[in-house]
C-alpha cells in the first residue's frame, strides 16, 4: 500500500497544486475559499473553488510540483496582506491560478 499524496484542486481552471499532507491540502483550500468569498464575484473573472483531494498523477510529479508550488503559493493572494495589484482582488487571483494552471500542465506532460 502507497502513502497517499494530497494536492488542492482549484476548480474552474481545473488546477492541482501538490502540498505535504492531506491537513495541508485542507488548510490551503479553506484558505483559498476564505479568500474568494471575502472577495465578492467579479462577473469578469470565471467562479473558482478549492477542494482537499488526492494528487491524480505519479509520485514523481507530485514530488517535482511540491518544489514547484511552494513557490507559487506563497505568491497567491491568499498568503498575501497587501491586494493592490490593478483589476482588483478577483483578478489577482485569476492571475495566480492562471500561472499555476501551466506549472500542472507542464507536471502532468513530465509523469505520463
Amino acid at each position: 500500500m502507497s502513502e497517499q499524496l494530497w494536492c488542492v484542486h482549484i476548480e474552474g481552471p481545473d488546477d492541482f497544486i501538490a502540498v505535504e499532507s492531506e491537513e495541508a491540502a485542507r488548510r490551503e483550500a479553506s484558505a483559498i475559499n476564505a479568500y474568494i468569498d471575502s472577495a465578492g464575484h467579479d462577473p469578469r473573472v470565471p467562479h473558482s473553488h478549492a477542494v482537499a483531494v488526492e494528487w491524480p498523477y505519479g509520485a514523481a510529479g507530485h514530488a517535482r510540483a511540491l518544489d514547484e508550488d511552494r513557490h507559487d503559493l506563497q505568491r497567491m493572494p491568499h498568503r498575501q496582506q497587501v491586494h493592490n495589484r490593478a483589476g482588483g482582488v478577483l483578478a489577482s487571483v485569476a492571475r495566480c491560478v492562471k500561472e499555476l494552471v501551466g506549472v500542472a500542465h507542464a507536471g502532468k506532460d513530465g509523469d505520463a
